[in-house]
């Protein structure tokens, strides 16, 4: 298993996110209300804000929305009504927030995610991968998105991996490729949906180990994991949701200790017990 020592991000992303730090609202969702259908409300109205040197983690039980609410942040799907503003600029209206439904595409570009089943191009190597998006859409030329590619590729422990194909890869060398290509194009907030749940132990290991050091570098996150011990390392906040509403947010400590509400304790106790 190669585990890399030390994943760097560059010094303007770090540089922004200290300065967003001392802002209340680098994110904030306003009555946020997204449904699949008249019966299954998965975001109702959600009021929630992040700060930007914050690691939120949205636990609960499935249905729950966590998944939901990464993708509309992200813009892959839409939302009935509500605002979200990022880095205190309006990001996403909703259909009945007064105004046209619309998302501001600069913004978007500014967040980065990574998903439970890795979503590479297969019939691209693990360079064509990274070096897409950042070349048809980040415009980078070739050359520069190569060397960019071979930096944070050699940061995560993957130079060997340049030219290979996913086919070729493991479970975690593969979720590995995928958090470097969602860092090349130097998002100021990175989404992990259950990155780690399709992976073998060890390789469990690997890319929690990566998403640590980007939090230590005060990396700005939102995941949404099964995981209680890996939330309990990584979190400065953990978000409980259930039946589309945040029923309890707040330190770790506080979260997994001594949690306030009764939905929160009835979930943890099943969580930990299975643990």
């Amino acid at each position: 298993m190669s585990v890399p020592e030390s994943v760097v991000i560059p010094a303007h992303v770090q540089a922004a996110s200290r300065a967003g730090s001392s802002a209340a609202e680098f994110v904030r969702f306003h009555e946020v209300y997204k449904s699949y259908g008249p019966n299954l409300v998965v975001m109702d109205k959600i009021d929630l804000e992040m700060r930007a040197d914050d690691r939120l983690v949205i636990i609960g039980p499935s249905g729950s929305g966590k998944s939901s609410l990464l993708r509309v942040m992200m813009g892959l799907e839409g939302m009935q009504g509500g605002r979200i503003d990022f880095q205190g600029r309006p990001y996403i209206h909703g259909a009945d927030s007064g105004r046209a439904k619309r998302i501001d595409g600069k913004l978007q570009k500014q967040i980065g995610m990574v998903f439970q089943h890795y979503t590479l191009f297969p019939h691209l190597s693990v360079l064509g991968n990274l070096v897409l998006a950042p070349v048809k859409a980040g415009g980078l030329s070739k050359t520069e998105a190569t060397e960019r590619a071979r930096t944070y590729l050699a940061r995560l422990g993957l130079e060997s991996k340049l030219h290979a194909y996913p086919s070729q890869l493991s479970g975690g060398q593969k979720q590995r490729v995928a958090i470097a290509r969602a860092l090349m194009l130097e998002p100021k907030l990175m989404l992990f949906d259950e990155v780690t749940s399709a992976l073998d132990p060890e390789m469990v290991i690997e890319v929690q180990n990566v998403m640590l050091q980007l939090a230590d570098q005060k990396m700005a996150m939102i995941i949404v994991t099964h995981d209680m011990h890996f939330a309990r390392d990584i979190a400065t906040r953990v978000v409980f949701c259930a039946g589309g509403k945040i029923v309890e947010q707040g330190a770790p400590a506080e979260m997994f200790k001594c949690p306030k509400e009764a939905r929160t304790r009835e979930f943890l106790e099943k969580v930990l017990h299975l643990d």
